[in-house]
């Protein structure tokens, strides 16, 4: 059987749920069984039940406000990184396109000359690298 971690033990004040255990002394001590009218304990029963309603609802309020705002803190978030990403497909676009339309340049002959095509090549990698990857 595991064991309730101490923490979970010690009352805290915002772990008041508005309910308290009684004895069967109580029940019957505040309730008449035979004409079941209520007393001053049942009703402070009631109105402390109501207002830990209150305010389990409250903080559910809240927790609802807190993930709305986190919600569209993200969709902000995404339609930046959506931005962003569009933004380095253009660069990559500008510098991939141009190359591959000068190895289109004059389809009539059948060979390419390129010296220093290492160092030119190698610039190009660079350029698409640190787009990339930062």
């Amino acid at each position: 059987m595991r064991q309730i971690p101490p923490e979970y033990l010690a009352f805290r004040q915002q772990d008041d749920f508005g309910f308290s255990a009684i004895d069967e002394s109580d029940v019957n001590r505040t309730i008449n069984p035979n004409t079941l009218e209520e007393t001053v304990v049942v009703r402070e029963s009631i109105a402390q039940s109501s207002e830990a309603l209150q305010r389990v609802e409250d903080k559910l309020d809240e927790m609802l406000s807190l993930y709305n705002q986190g919600k569209l803190g993200l969709e902000a978030e995404r339609d930046k990184m959506e931005a962003e990403v569009k933004s380095n497909l253009k660069e990559l676009e500008v510098l991939i396109v141009p190359l591959l339309v000068n190895l289109m340049k004059n389809p009539e002959k059948e060979y390419i000359y390129w010296p220093n095509r290492k160092e030119k090549i190698q610039e190009q990698i660079d350029k698409v690298l640190s787009l990339t990857r930062g």
